[in-house]
């Protein structure tokens, strides 16, 4: 695709998030309301933003990831809980097409949205980085059982499928990736965790309790889903990124308004020095960090050391960089940055649990070195 289709898909992306998202995302975040995502899910499927990575071959817009990540940016410029649904769904769908399309074409038309209104997003399930079991698929009596309990998840009210990257103890080291209906006998989600932010999409541990699993749900060649794991989080780490971009372009965009609307000793603050240099920073890193991000789909890399786009280190940079752009645009704002009306503490509790997501950053800063050794 050309950049001017690529900027021809975010224009309508915007407008819809304008339309649809915008008046009620503040009121959502007080009292979430999934009837209201649902909604959009529905009318986002207008624009085939459910189906953009699914070929066309399925009824799907047969995308790239990139054009997820930029429709991720101007999602979460408007709500960033809206756009973590649709990061989800599409990190669910990354398994599926690179696998064997005839074994999983049900579970691809059913994604691409064949039923309409009744299509629903998927989730997918990431093994924990942390020191806790994981979900495990065992071989019982010539049956495969999935056991176990997920780490926070997201999309767990609305999804339709989860795709789950399970523990296979017979092939050590490696995963099976598994398609299952979410309201499959067996698998219970447990309660709401409350996150601080992303609060109109719950996130759960999910309990799989001896859910036998048929053979065909399989997706690929069971204890060798490794490399497929990796692709589908280093997509998510993408989209995270992308996420956090787009809510800091908010909040730049809202400290630069408010500092040529606000007079103070005898002149706009946007007149003051140290205004324009909090405002000279933030434009800063929000530039370096759409710059990262979209630099992890440049397919071309240069031969200068340590130059190589690292998904995991670009989610890390671009949270990061986030909270530190929405920090500054409170205190542009004085004692107004706290007020919920204004809409920049909500931006600023959702990158919190963005920069959590995937496992936070100072984990990912540890794990890139040590996995070098």
């Amino acid at each position: 695709m050309s950049f001017k289709e690529f900027n021809e898909i975010l224009n309508e992306c915007r407008k819809f998030a304008k339309n649809e998202i915008r008046d009620q995302a503040l009121e959502a975040d007080l009292f979430p309301d999934m009837s209201w995502v649902k909604g959009i899910w529905s009318k986002s499927a207008q624009l085939d933003i459910p189906s953009l990575l699914i070929p066309e071959a399925y009824d799907g817009a047969g995308y790239s990831e990139f054009c997820c990540a930029l429709v991720l940016d101007a999602l979460a410029s408007e709500c960033a809980g809206i756009a973590s649904v649709f990061a989800h769904h599409f990190a669910a769908c990354i398994p599926l097409i690179h696998s064997d399309m005839n074994q999983c074409e049900k579970y691809i038309r059913q994604i691409a949205g064949e039923g309409g209104d009744h299509a629903a997003p998927a989730s997918v399930i990431f093994p924990s980085n942390m020191e806790e079991k994981n979900i495990v698929l065992a071989q019982k009596e010539g049956r495969l059982i999935l056991s176990g309990t997920s780490q926070l998840t997201g999309n767990t009210d609305g999804a339709g499928l989860l795709c789950i990257f399970a523990e296979d103890p017979e092939n050590d080291k490696e995963l099976t990736c598994i398609a299952l209906e979410r309201n499959t006998r067996g698998v219970s989600p447990g309660e709401d965790a409350k996150l601080p932010g992303l609060k109109v999409n719950p996130f759960r541990r999910i309990t799989f309790e001896d859910v036998e699993i048929d053979p065909e749900a399989v997706i690929g060649e069971q204890g060798k889903s490794l490399k497929l794991m990796q692709k589908a989080q280093a997509a998510f780490y993408g989209f995270i990124s992308a996420m956090a971009m787009g809510s800091a372009r908010t909040a730049y965009k809202k400290a630069l308004a408010y500092a040529g609307e606000r007079y103070q000793y005898g002149k706009m603050i946007i007149q003051h020095q140290e205004i324009q240099r909090m405002l000279g920073s933030m434009l800063m890193k929000l530039g370096m960090g759409t710059s990262g991000y979209t630099h992890l789909y440049n397919e071309e890399k240069l031969n200068l050391p340590f130059s190589s786009a690292d998904p995991m280190l670009a989610k890390a940079f671009c949270t990061d960089a986030a909270l530190e752009i929405i920090l500054d645009a409170i205190q542009i704002h004085g004692g107004y940055g706290y007020m919920h009306e204004y809409g920049l503490e909500k931006i600023m509790r959702d990158i919190k649990v963005l920069q959590l997501l995937g496992g936070s950053n100072p984990h990912h800063h540890v794990r890139i070195i040590a996995d070098m050794q």
